[in-house]
């Protein structure tokens, strides 16, 4: 396993831990899990979007499409502060669309056929994990 492999799963940790500490608090209470998850998520979806920009860079193609690909890039991490600051209850399941929608993005762009097969499989069960987490820590806070 690369060592890109290896970060990409610890980054998981954070997505599986919270809501499991979230359920069973010990050392925070549960609004402090839940507002270490949202900041936590929010970094990695602007991480993930940052990623494009090595690529965008290294594209051949037309200038007007790397600026909307840019554009695309930023997007992100700016709709998931806006859905921080806005969404309030309903930050977690607009979280994870957005990371699905990354992922679609980079599909529909053109973006991911320039990732090897290797890194495209582990993006797949990343983002898979990541929203499934989303979507577990939301019926958590709203069923306990």
């Amino acid at each position: 396993m690369t060592l890109i492999n290896r970060l990409g799963y610890a980054g998981l940790i954070p997505f599986i831990a919270l809501p499991l500490l979230y359920s069973q608090p010990f050392w925070l209470s549960s609004a402090d899990i839940m507002q270490l998850y949202q900041l936590y998520s929010a970094l990695i979806l602007g991480f993930m979007a940052g990623v494009l920009w090595p690529v965008l860079h290294s594209n051949t193609a037309t200038a007007a499409k790397l600026n909307r690909l840019a554009l695309l890039a930023v997007t992100f991490p700016v709709l998931s502060i806006i859905a921080l600051l806005l969404a309030g209850e309903y930050f977690l399941p607009a979280q994870a669309c957005l990371f699905v929608l990354l992922r679609v993005a980079e599909y529909r762009s053109g973006l991911n056929q320039q990732y090897s097969a290797q890194y495209c499989a582990l993006r797949n069960r990343l983002t898979l994990v990541v929203c499934i987490s989303h979507l577990v820590l939301y019926w958590l806070v709203n069923s306990l």
